[in-house]
């Protein structure tokens, strides 16, 4: 016959086992998370150094049909302000919101609810 104390002793074992395989699981699913926002981040700094030296290269290239690299520089920062007023206008569009929530959710947790 079954003694409760083994009983109990083989329940705390169960339950032990349990939580070391949740602790597991979630250090599995935040180092996945963590190395996609690495890897995010990287190709963010990626896109905004070629970003930059393209906009360097249109600018130069401006200055030389202008003859003026203040003109090419200047038309080049007019590029991006007309970016930016066009970007701030669109700031509160559902659509826009969506679809970065989406592309988040998407990219950094693969669509898991």
């Amino acid at each position: 016959m079954l003694n409760v104390s083994e009983i109990i002793q083989t329940i705390k074992q169960l339950i032990e086992v349990r939580v070391e395989i949740v602790k597991s699981e979630i250090q599995d699913h935040f180092s996945d998370m963590f190395s996609r926002i690495f890897i995010l981040v990287l190709m963010g700094l990626a896109s905004l150094m070629i970003l930059l030296f393209a906009s360097i290269s249109l600018a130069f290239y401006l200055g030389e049909i202008l003859y003026s690299p203040f003109k090419g520089f200047l038309y080049v920062a007019l590029l991006y302000l007309l970016l930016f007023v066009f970007l701030y206008l669109i700031r509160e569009s559902k659509s826009l919101v969506d679809s970065f929530k989406q592309f988040f959710k998407t990219f950094i947790f693969r669509g898991k609810k």
